[in-house]
């Protein structure tokens, strides 16, 4: 599992921003909930959860994009050709946020946001609890209300389709799959896909190597966290 944000407002963000996949629009979702008071930083994550799942589930249901399309657009977004060297030009590299670590960071944040929008909103929401925000079990089947027996199947399900896509093409899951950030880095820069968001704090710890499985490689993956005028804007 990622290391979890410590401050209740970035795990709701989190929450949000993978469960969307569109960190501006979690930001809009996180403070409409805030603002009524359902989706507050106080009490239990259920308690605290409750204004942004109805506002995610209500969007989710109203997109029409199945799994596949949602792969096959990554895909095609970064993937299509062979890897592409990272260049001087347009897109260089600059002091500040344009330092490398803080856009590989950045990129594979993204891309992993990306892919994770393949499972089908119940498997997507038990992996963002499970795996990104790192809930106990218990509170994840609690929370989504589901039993044990039927939680296993849906978890099953989540971390064979997730696998199933990234297991093949990662660098992170095996070194010598084909997508290797620095080498498509530059791509990203081109197709915009990079989100450094002025909400958030970046980071620059981008996790070098590969992992045994998918659990290590989240778990490496430094979490989203708000800028603190951001945060602030909130309360």
């Amino acid at each position: 599992m990622t290391a979890p944000a410590s401050d209740p407002i970035d795990q709701l963000y989190a929450y949000a921003a993978w469960m969307l996949g569109d960190r501006q629009l979690a930001l809009g979702a996180l403070r409409s909930a805030v603002a009524s008071s359902l989706g507050g930083p106080a009490g239990p994550l259920a308690q605290r959860l409750a204004g942004l799942r109805t506002a995610v589930f209500a969007h989710a249901a109203v997109r029409k994009s199945t799994p596949a399309s949602v792969r096959e657009r990554l895909d095609d977004t970064l993937r299509l050709g062979t890897s592409v060297a990272l260049r001087l030009g347009p897109t260089a590299l600059r002091s500040g946020l344009r330092r490398l670590p803080v856009l590989l960071t950045g990129f594979m944040q993204s891309c992993l946001i990306a892919a994770v929008q393949s499972l089908p909103p119940t498997q997507r929401e038990a992996f963002v609890l499970l795996v990104v925000l790192g809930l106990p079990e218990p509170e994840v089947i609690a929370l989504q209300g589901d039993t044990p027996r039927g939680f296993s199947s849906v978890k099953t399900r989540m971390l064979q389709s997730l696998g199933g896509y990234l297991g093949p093409r990662c660098g992170h899951l095996h070194p010598q799959n084909p997508c290797q950030c620095p080498n498509r880095l530059q791509l990203a820069l081109d197709q915009c896909f990079v989100q450094l968001p002025e909400h958030e704090q970046p980071s620059d710890a981008y996790p070098n190597g590969s992992f045994a499985g998918l659990r290590e490689m989240f778990a490496a993956l430094p979490p989203l966290r708000l800028a603190p005028a951001a945060r602030a804007s909130l309360a």
